[in-house]
C-alpha cells in the first residue's frame, strides 16, 4: 500500500508538471478532444483503448511485464493438514533402574545433542549389580589359580612318568644283557628318584605358594585380608626356597651315590623282583597323571562357570545402567536424540522408577504433515508425489514435502482419507498441531497456457489482465482454469506470445477507473 501511495503522489506531480503552454482543444459540444496532439505524440495519461504510463511512472508503480507462454503444468489439489512429530523426531527418557535423582543438568526448552547427560540417578539396585560383578571376578581369579595349579600337577606327573619309564627301560636292557645288579645300585637309584620327586614336589608347592602370595597381595590392596596373613604367606614362600636348595643338594649327592654303586655292580643281573618294581612304578605314575588331568578338567569347568557368572552379572549391570554411562551405583540419563527438551517432570532428590517418563526431547528438523484428502480425490494421489504447504504463522513461506503414506480408511465424519507427507529441513519452524494448507500435485504434467496469479484483477465478479499493446495496457477479461501455487491456467481471453502486466495490475486498474471518471465529468 505504501508503494501504491507513493505512485499516486508521483503521478499527481507528473500531471502537474505537464505541458501547459497550449490549452486542450474543445469540440463544438464543449468536451476536450481526446486525440489532441501538441508535438506529434499522444499525451501521457489514459486513452479509450488502454492505460499509458511513462517509464518513470512505471518504475514508481512497480509495473513488471511477462510474455504469456505454454508451460508444463500439473493440477494442484489443496487440502487441510496438521503438523506432527515423526517417530525419529520425538523421544522420551525413562530411568533404566529405580533410584533417586541426585542431579539435573538440563532445563525445559534447552537444546541438547544426542548422548548429552541430562540427569544422574543413584540406585541401590545398580550397586548390588556392581557387587555381583566384583564377587564373580574374585571367584574367577581363584578358579584361574586352581587351573594353573592343576596343570602344574599334570606337568609334574608327566615328568615322574617319564622318569619311571626310563628306569624301566634301563632295567630291561640290563636284564637282556644278563647283568646282575646288586641291591645298593637299586637303592641308590630309588634314592635319586625320590630326591628328584621331592624336588618336583617342592617346586610345585613353591609355585602354589607364589600364586597364593599374589592373590593375597591383591586382596590386601582391596582391604580384604590383613598384612599379617600376607607376611605369613611370604614367609612360607621363603621357606620353600630353602627346601628347594636342600633338595638340589640331596639330588647331587644321590646322583654321586648312584654312579658309584652302578660302577661297583657293573657285572650284576637284574632279577625279576626289581623289574616288577619298575613296572609297578610306571603304572602308578600313569594313574597319578590321569588323576591330575581329571583335576585340570574340573578346574577348567569351574573357570568357565566363573566366566559365565561374570558375563551374566555384567549383562544385569548393563541392563540397569541403560545407554548412559554408569559408575558403581550411579547411572547417567542421556538424550536419545538431538533436539529441544519439551517436557521435564523431575526434580532433584525425587524417587523414580523404570516406567516413569522424566523428559521428552523433540527434533523438529523433519516433521509429518497429515493431509485429509476427500475420498472422491484419493485416486489422484500417489505415494512419492511432491507437495508444498504453508502455515498461517509463516505468511509467504512454503515448505516442500513428499507423500510417504496414503491411508486406506475413510474417516466416517469428514469422508476424507489421511495422507502423510514428510517435510525435511524445516529448521524447527513447523510445530506439532499447527494447521497447514497442503498443495498436492495430481495427474500428469501437461503443456498449458499459464500466467502468474499476480497479473489478475477482480472486478464485478469477473477476472481481467492488462495486456500491453504498443505503449498502452489494455484490460482483457479472461476465463481461468486450474491453478497451482503461483500460476493459473488461462482458457480464453489472452493468447500465447502476448505481453501482460505481471505486477502492478492493481495500479493500472486504478488508473483506468480514474480515466473513466474524467470521461464522465466531461
Amino acid at each position: 500500500m505504501k508503494k501504491v501511495a507513493l505512485y499516486l503522489i508521483a503521478l499527481v506531480l507528473l500531471s502537474g508538471c505537464g505541458n501547459k503552454s497550449e490549452p486542450p482543444k474543445v469540440d463544438e459540444h464543449g468536451h476536450e478532444a481526446e486525440a489532441a496532439k501538441t508535438d506529434g505524440h499522444e499525451e501521457e495519461g489514459h486513452s479509450e483503448i488502454g492505460v499509458t504510463l511513462s517509464d518513470e511512472a512505471k518504475a514508481i508503480a512497480g509495473i513488471e511485464t511477462t510474455v504469456v507462454r505454454m508451460e508444463s503444468f500439473q493440477p494442484i489439489l489443496q487440502v487441510p493438514g496438521t503438523v506432527s512429530s515423526t517417530d525419529r523426531g520425538k523421544a522420551v527418557v525413562t530411568p533404566p533402574v529405580a533410584g533417586r535423582v541426585i542431579s539435573i543438568s538440563a532445563r525445559l526448552g534447552d537444546a541438547v545433542r544426542q548422548g548429552q547427560t541430562l540427569a544422574t540417578i543413584e540406585s541401590p539396585e545398580l550397586s548390588q549389580a556392581w557387587s555381583a560383578i566384583a564377587d564373580a571376578t574374585r571367584i574367577r581369579d581363584a578358579a584361574k589359580s586352581d587351573v594353573e595349579q592343576a596343570r602344574s600337577e599334570v606337568r609334574l606327573s608327566q615328568a615322574k612318568l617319564s622318569a619311571a619309564k626310563a628306569s624301566l627301560t634301563r632295567q630291561r636292557q640290563l636284564a637282556q644283557a644278563g647283568a646282575f645288579s646288586q641291591a645298593p645300585v637299586q637303592q641308590a637309584q630309588s634314592e635319586l628318584n625320590d630326591a628328584q620327586s621331592e624336588l618336583l614336589s617342592i617346586q610345585k608347592e613353591q609355585a602354589s605358594h607364589a600364586e597364593q602370595v599374589r592373590r593375597l597381595e591383591n586382596l590386601y590392596r582391596d582391604g580384604i585380608v590383613s598384612k599379617s596373613e600376607l607376611e605369613a604367606a611370604r614367609l612360607e614362600l621363603q621357606q620353600d626356597q630353602i627346601k628347594l636348595d636342600r633338595a638340589k643338594v640331596k639330588i647331587e649327592a644321590a646322583k654321586a651315590t648312584y654312579e658309584r654303586e652302578k660302577n661297583i655292580a657293573a657285572r650284576g643281573l637284574l632279577n625279576a623282583k626289581e623289574l616288577q618294581s619298575a613296572e609297578a612304578e610306571v603304572k602308578s605314575s600313569e594313574l597319578e597323571l590321569e588323576r591330575a588331568r581329571i583335576r585340570v578338567r574340573a578346574a577348567e569347568s569351574s573357570l568357565a562357570n566363573a566366566n559365565r557368572a561374570i558375563s551374566n552379572a555384567q549383562a544385569v549391570y548393563r541392563a540397569n545402567s541403560g545407554s548412559g554411562g554408569a559408575s558403581v551405583g550411579r547411572v547417567s540419563l542421556v538424550a536419545p536424540i538431538s533436539g529441544v527438551i519439551t517436557h521435564l517432570d523431575v526434580t532433584r532428590g525425587q524417587a523414580v522408577d523404570r516406567t516413569q517418563v522424566l523428559l521428552e526431547v523433540e527434533n523438529l528438523r523433519s516433521v509429518w504433515v497429515t493431509a485429509n484428502i476427500p475420498e472422491s480425490e484419493i485416486e489422484k494421489v500417489r505415494k512419492g508425489a511432491t507437495a508444498t504447504l504453508n502455515v498461517a504463522s509463516l505468511p509467504g513461506r512454503e515448505f516442500e514435502a513428499i507423500i510417504q503414506v496414503v491411508g486406506t480408511r475413510v474417516d466416517p465424519k469428514t469422508r476424507s482419507i489421511p495422507v502423510q507427507c514428510l517435510v525435511t529441513e524445516t529448521n524447527g519452524l513447523l510445530k506439532p498441531e499447527m494447521f497447514a494448507k497442503v498443495f498436492i500435485g495430481v495427474g500428469q504434467p501437461t503443456q498449458r497456457l499459464v500466467i502468474p496469479k499476480s497479473a489478475l484483477v477482480m472486478e464485478g465478479g469477473k477476472t481481467f489482465v492488462f495486456a500491453k499493446h504498443g505503449e498502452a495496457f489494455e484490460k482483457h477479461e479472461v476465463v481461468l482454469g486450474e491453478q497451482d501455487g503461483n500460476r493459473v491456467v488461462v482458457l480464453s481471453g489472452i493468447e500465447e506470445g502476448e505481453t501482460i502486466a505481471s505486477k502492478g495490475a492493481f495500479i493500472l486498474a486504478s488508473e483506468q477507473k480514474k480515466s473513466e471518471l474524467k470521461g464522465h465529468e466531461h
